[in-house]
């Protein structure tokens, strides 16, 4: 009967990726959103990759002169680039980020970012909850997801305050989201922390290291050790496989899907310093 039931489930495509420059990472996670866009099949792909050397990711409407401090960010090896996605800045470090990137209006029904950001977060929760982590969606302004941004709150880090249905460890964030969407699919991606370096974000960003302290919440400050990314990668695939009834299956990405990447050149541009 289990057998049965899993065959009746839709599958989901599971890629795993090594680490991999800034600008590449955002490059990869855009050539799918448009593959998908240009696409007659439904499918849903998870991404999940973690980063070559420190990244300073900005939002796609962010200005670096504003939201970061680039001279600090040259002098400690720290690459800045654009997402293709809004918020704000987030550092890129010693985390697990993942990627939804579908085409699937059956399972994502809403035509809204805050509507699909509520299931995504609600799979990626449940994974936590097999962590130990106790994490909860945030019932917050929404101003990263949908009101206009102004220089003054689009210059401050993402994980300086949460947005609606972002995840949180009591009153501080653990997971920073944003999302894109296009006529047919969407893309959301996201920054889990494994830990943090509070003062190099700080200094990348020119925030308050005080407050910052104060809003970050990382994996290892709340299950009191480092996680490995096998076993948070497992529990977020496990939770968003129960949330969504779905299966994964592993499929790499292969070098035919990387040169793919150079058709969307002229529409990807996120590298912004090495």
């Amino acid at each position: 009967m289990s057998d049965m039931k899993d065959a009746e489930k839709k599958v989901w495509r599971l890629i795993s990726d090594p680490p991999r420059r800034g600008a590449l990472n955002m490059e990869i996670d855009e050539a799918l959103l448009h593959s998908l866009e240009e696409s007659a099949r439904v499918a849903t792909v998870v991404r999940f990759y973690e980063w070559e050397r420190p990244t300073l990711s900005l939002g796609q409407h962010q200005k670096v002169e504003l939201a970061a401090d680039f001279d600090f960010c040259r002098t400690n090896h720290i690459d800045i680039v654009h997402r293709p996605t809004g918020g704000r800045a987030v550092l890129h470090d010693q985390e697990l980020t993942y990627a939804v990137i579908s085409n699937d209006e059956e399972i994502f029904s809403s035509t809204s970012v805050l509507g699909t950001y509520k299931q995504i977060a609600q799979g990626l929760c449940r994974g936590l909850n097999r962590l130990g982590v106790e994490a909860l969606l945030a019932d917050a302004p929404t101003h990263a997801l949908e009101a206009p941004q102004n220089p003054v709150t689009i210059k401050h880090p993402c994980f300086n305050s949460p947005s609606r249905y972002e995840l949180m460890v009591g009153q501080r964030k653990l997971v920073g989201s944003a999302q894109k969407r296009l006529q047919r699919s969407f893309l959301q991606h996201g920054s889990l922390l494994l830990d943090c370096d509070i003062p190099m974000l700080a200094r990348a960003t020119r925030a308050d290291e005080q407050a910052l302290a104060q809003s970050i919440a990382t994996l290892r400050s709340v299950l009191g050790r480092r996680a490995d990314r096998r076993e948070v990668e497992q529990a977020l695939q496990e939770g968003i496989e129960e949330e969504f009834s779905i299966q994964f299956e592993v499929r790499p990405l292969v070098p035919e899907e990387l040169r793919e990447i150079f058709k969307y050149k002229d529409k990807i541009s996120h590298g912004v310093s090495a």
